[in-house]
């Protein structure tokens, strides 16, 4: 599903390389992992996974198509991200945010089609947001905003969804209910959804894989319980 070939991520504009050769057979379907300290480049490898930020050099493969190398609409049917901050939106209702992740279905002015409703209407009730959906999206709290790009990301349908500190703004028991719905939608969409946290004890109890960054390497753990927390913190160890 997921390749990486030859892979060095960065910030191109200002000269920065991050991660040099990151090279991966497939990963997913299936809950990612994705550790690191604190600056090590983790978002710059989420961006870089969707094609929001073009990578030093290599390719990034979903399912054979290079996403920096094909059009935006079929890059938006291969990965949608949710960022750790959610978007300051006024007067657009929950229900037409969740509508905004059909957008490369949707020509021009023309009105939803029967399959926009059922993908944004099933994905409204897969993450448990169906009372408020016609609620005003900026009123929201920022954990369940959340929730809301969720469901924009499954409504968008794409093979791959990316969660950059997904947990940051949810309670202990939220982050519990969140961490089980992405396990469960992984498995039953047969999705690869990779996210990042700071989380180590809950996440390790759910994901499936980790893969991990640390200042000069790209590691990948295929067995959540022999990852090596204290060669990725070693503050920790």
């Amino acid at each position: 599903m997921l390749q990486l070939k030859n892979l060095s991520t960065g910030i191109q504009k200002q000269g920065i390389t991050l991660h040099r050769n990151i090279h991966t057979d497939e990963l997913g379907p299936g809950l990612i992992l994705l550790l690191g300290p604190n600056g090590v480049g983790k978002s710059v490898l989420l961006k870089t996974l969707c094609g929001l930020i073009p990578p030093i050099q290599g390719e990034v493969l979903i399912n054979k198509t290079n996403i920096h190398q094909t059009t935006p609409e079929h890059r938006a049917s291969l990965s949608s991200i949710l960022l750790a901050t959610p978007p300051q939106i006024d007067q657009l209702s929950v229900y037409d945010m969740v509508m905004s992740g059909r957008q490369r279905f949707l020509q021009g002015w023309n009105d939803p089609t029967e399959k926009d409703i059922y993908e944004v209407t099933t994905a409204i009730e897969k993450t448990g947001i169906a009372e408020i959906q016609q609620k005003n999206f900026a009123e929201l709290s920022d954990g369940i905003k959340q929730k809301v790009m969720l469901a924009r990301c499954l409504a968008q349908d794409s093979k791959i969804i990316l969660l950059d500190e997904p947990l940051a703004f949810l309670d202990y028991p939220s982050r519990t209910m969140f961490l089980k719905l992405l396990h469960q939608l992984a498995k039953t969409e047969k999705k690869c959804i990779i996210y990042s946290s700071h989380d180590l004890h809950l996440s390790l109890q759910f994901c499936d894989q980790v893969i991990a960054l640390t200042q000069t390497e790209f590691l990948y753990y295929p067995d959540p319980s022999q990852t090596k927390i204290g060669y990725i913190f070693p503050e920790t160890a």
